[in-house]
């Protein structure tokens, strides 16, 4: 009877110790998968202030493309007029009579 406690004991003590290190090794994975996580998050929260940043900046890119566009735009529609003018500056200089520089 004794050495049956005995033998429970120590089996006891054995499912005990065994128990510690499973214990211990959940432990361990969990603190590693704490820490991957906190790190994860850390680049998340980076990527987050850098898209905060850049939708921050976005109304006055778009403002500034505008502007370019609409210049671009009134460039192209005055062409045609500017030709025009230049060709009409042209044909009423040569009409003119000279001037005092020009017949010099």
């Amino acid at each position: 009877m004794e050495q049956r406690k005995l033998n429970d004991q120590a089996n006891s003590l054995v499912d005990l110790a065994k128990t510690q290190n499973i214990m211990y090794d959940l432990i361990s994975d969990l603190n590693e998968r704490g820490e991957d996580t906190e790190k994860r998050i850390a680049v998340l929260e980076t990527k987050l202030e850098t898209l905060l940043s850049n939708l921050q900046a976005l109304p006055g890119l778009i403002s500034q493309l505008i502007s370019q566009q609409q210049r671009d735009f009134l460039e192209v529609q005055l062409q045609p007029y500017e030709r025009s003018q230049s060709v009409s500056r042209r044909r009423s200089s040569s009409t003119a009579p000279p001037t005092s520089s020009e017949s010099s």
